[in-house]
């Protein structure tokens, strides 16, 4: 349990409200430390004019509140312009964006810190000889907020365009990547036997989508009851009240024990990013998909994200579970790797039907993913190679860009179509290289 509340409170410190309230409370910080001017040597603390404070705190009362003002109007704007044209999910991941975070709570803590030192400083609060402490600090803020203005006009450039965008959602797709670990910590669920018909159901008490497993606490209830626990759902899936998310085997098993166990899976009414690689995965292919709708028009985008969707499939390693199993006692299974390929370049292949273009890029990625070390990767490329191939020969018009795409195809023919009695011969054939055989 206290796994999960550090996670909740880990996703609450990415709202920009966090960041800008710590940063303000330097005016307190401040405000306890002006006795230290008393340490000052005399020159300094007596060079110190209140008039001369008091000026500088209202210059930076006065320019903060115009900058703060006009740098939220400027990311509402970035943020409503992707969620319009990018991607609504792609909205959630610029909220989140740490740069930008930064650089306004700077602007808004530092607002808040000459407007609270202000009153201070009115009301008698800190003594003149108290001042130099507060001056010096004052000076070292307007530092701060200078290398923010600084970073805030170079990240300006691409805030809520689709190259930014797409940029840092392969980002965290990395990043989500690299921070899961195998299987979750646990050990993997195929190979383990059958779960044992005895074995306790626990059955989730809300709709939503799992967000988070802490296999953590799952592993310390089965070291304190000598108990084991298998998990039916991975992150990302959608969830119905009633629906198995673990399954439990003890001596005894409890009420308790059942609110324990499912006090450690997570759900929400949106996906999250932190143990959901797949979700990413799906923005960038939504950003694609929007890209060829006919308002926007824009296959070199599409493009540009089957590059990166092929390069982060591509790159997946299949699981294994460590030498040491971090969360002994809980069996997890395998990232269903398949469905990354399917629920992304599939659909981008059904929307860029027309675009000759873009059906050469997805068999392109395609054929370099049926070469995939992990057989389940493989065979999606082939089947969602077929796919595309079938999605190409209805939207092309011109037969030598359908010769073109099928020539590029690993598969040697399109999937059967509606009103076909049957699939294609031959249909699960391979060329090294991605070249259909003849």
């Amino acid at each position: 349990m206290l796994k999960k509340i550090f996670w909740r409170l880990r996703l609450e410190a990415r709202r920009l409200w966090v960041r800008a309230a710590i940063i303000s409370a330097l005016a307190l910080i401040a405000a306890a430390l002006a006795p230290l001017s008393n340490l000052l040597p005399f020159p300094v603390v007596d060079a110190i004019d209140p008039d001369a404070l008091s000026r500088l705190l209202d210059i930076l009362t006065g320019s903060m509140l115009a900058v703060t003002t006009f740098s939220l109007s400027v990311m509402v704007t970035a943020h409503l312009s992707a969620d319009k044209n990018v991607t609504p999910r792609s909205h959630r991941l610029l909220t989140e964006d740490s740069r930008t975070h930064t650089v306004l709570a700077t602007f808004i803590g530092a607002f808040i810190y000459a407007l609270a030192l202000t009153v201070m400083l009115n009301a008698g609060v800190l003594k003149e000889t108290e001042l130099a402490a507060v001056y010096f600090m004052t000076a070292g803020v307007i530092a701060f907020v200078a290398i923010a203005l600084l970073r805030w006009v170079a990240h300006l450039a691409g805030l809520g365009s689709f190259e930014a965008t797409t940029r840092r959602v392969e980002e965290r797709v990395t990043r989500t990547l690299s921070d899961r670990a195998p299987f979750l910590g646990g050990a993997p669920l195929d190979g383990n036997g059958t779960i044992p018909a005895d074995a306790a159901e626990v059955h989730a008490a809300q709709y939503g989508f799992l967000q988070n497993i802490d296999t953590a606490a799952l592993s310390e209830w089965a070291t304190e009851t000598g108990g084991l626990v298998w998990v039916a759902s991975l992150p990302g899936s959608w969830i119905d009240r009633g629906e198995v998310i673990l399954r439990a085997r003890a001596e005894t098993f409890t009420e308790e024990d059942e609110t324990r166990l499912r006090g450690a899976v997570a759900i929400g009414d949106v996906r999250v990013w932190d143990q959901d690689p797949a979700f990413p995965m799906i923005v960038a292919a939504e950003i694609a998909e929007r890209a060829l709708s006919p308002g926007i028009n824009d296959p070199r985008t599409a493009i540009d994200v089957i590059g990166r969707l092929g390069r982060l499939i591509g790159g997946l390693e299949r699981e294994t579970a460590p030498d040491e199993i971090a969360a002994p006692g809980v069996f997890v299974p395998a990232m269903a790797t398949a469905r990354l390929v399917r629920e992304t370049l599939d659909p981008i292949a059904r929307d860029g039907a027309g675009f000759v273009e873009v059906q050469m890029a997805v068999q392109r990625a395609l054929g370099h993913l049926a070469l995939h070390r992990d057989p389940a990767i493989a065979e999606a490329a082939r089947e969602t190679s077929r796919r595309a191939l079938a999605y190409a020969a209805d939207g092309l018009l011109l037969r030598d860009d359908i010769d073109r795409v099928t020539a590029a195809a690993i598969a040697r023919g399109p999937a059967a179509t509606a009103g076909e009695d049957a699939e294609q011969p031959g249909q699960e054939g391979i060329e090294p290289g991605g070249t259909a055989r003849a």
